[in-house]
């Protein structure tokens, strides 16, 4: 029986059922056509990739300055340990050879890594993370995160997000992905940028850095309230306190304890009570989660910068003037200015949507 016939007859499967049933045999069978659920579901992954795609790439872009593509090489190349094959990093990347020998060629030029002829094999390239590289990674952290969380994560629940994970993970047919996966995730959540350092920190750092942005948040009218009632015994103690903040410029972790007790004296003038308590539990969840300050090329210089906006803050807070104190709280902000401009933009942006 011709097709024709067979269509005519309505039973025009019935054919090709016969001559390959493996083609209809169960969800997961690979000869199976393709329906039409399964291609809408395709079309969806991919546009919604895209979409979120161009949305990080100009978030990054306006406010961290480096392209998206860059940002995720730094990224592979941290979860490396600094160091991949440059024939790794093609296969861990969505770009062509060509692209990613040009794209590491840019990064180069502008500092971001080196390329390094490999020990392990010499017809090959190792593409090296630079300690500038590592800081623009420390910096563009936050800014990524936020911008990810705005046109991704708030718009799923928690369980469309570990369902989407789940389904996601069953397409990724890579050995050893998910566990690549959860190690980056576990990595990305040890570090807090903090100002213009990093903290390594033993918990999540999105809550922390929400904790950082209160109580900096506070400084002022603690700052204010704190002046009005320092005897001058207290200031000399400000004084000292300082002073050995300076003997600990190589002692990062030690320095930022210096820090944070200098804050509690600071804060034990203060006669507001309901402000000092609220003030030292902020600034004791911050300093009991830190482990360690991140090593990046700058911290000694930002660490004398910090000495000298402390000796400000003493300053200030002696001299009792409110314009003083106002100047001195804000030079004191941990926030980047960038990381300002990302989260007033995502402000913009939920206003405009809503």
């Amino acid at each position: 029986m011709s097709l024709q016939a067979s269509i005519s007859r309505g039973d025009a499967l019935a054919g090709p059922r016969c001559m390959l049933p493996h083609m209809f045999t169960g969800k997961g069978s690979p000869g199976r056509d393709l329906d039409s659920a399964r291609l809408r579901a395709w079309e969806v992954v991919r546009d919604a990739s895209a979409q979120v795609v161009r949305s990080l790439s100009r978030d990054l872009e306006e406010t961290a300055g480096i392209p998206l593509e860059w940002y995720s090489v730094i990224t592979r190349l941290t979860e490396a340990d600094g160091t991949l094959p440059q024939n790794e990093l093609l296969r861990r990347s969505r770009f062509s050879q060509s692209g990613v020998s040009r794209l590491a060629k840019r990064m180069e030029e502008e500092g971001l890594v080196e390329r390094r002829p490999s020990e392990r094999d010499r017809r090959n390239l190792d593409v090296v993370l630079t300690e500038h590289g590592q800081d623009v990674y420390f910096r563009v952290l936050s800014v990524h995160h936020s911008s990810v969380q705005k046109h991704f994560g708030m718009r799923l629940t928690d369980e469309e997000a570990a369902a989407l994970t789940t389904l996601m993970r069953k397409v990724l047919d890579e050995p050893g992905a998910e566990e690549a996966e959860e190690t980056a995730a576990e990595n990305l959540e040890q570090f807090l940028p903090f100002g213009e350092t990093v903290l390594a920190v033993t918990s999540e750092s999105t809550s922390l850095r929400d904790i950082a942005a209160t109580r900096e948040a506070l400084e002022l009218p603690l700052l204010l309230d704190a002046a009005r009632h320092a005897r001058p015994s207290v200031l000399n103690d400000l004084r000292a306190r300082v002073l050995s903040m300076s003997r600990l410029i190589d002692e990062p972790e030690e320095f930022f304890r210096a820090g944070w007790e200098l804050h509690r004296q600071i804060a034990s003038c203060c006669q507001n009570d309901v402000l000092r308590t609220l003030y030292l539990n902020l600034l004791d969840a911050i300093a009991s989660h830190v482990k360690r300050v991140v090593p990046t090329h700058n911290l000694r210089q930002y660490l004398y910068e910090r000495l000298a906006v402390h000796a400000r803050i003493v300053d200030a807070v002696a001299s009792g003037e409110p314009e003083l104190i106002e100047a001195a709280a804000r030079a004191h902000d941990y926030i980047p200015s960038r990381l300002y401009e990302a989260m007033a933009y995502a402000d913009d942006r939920v206003a405009l949507d809503s």
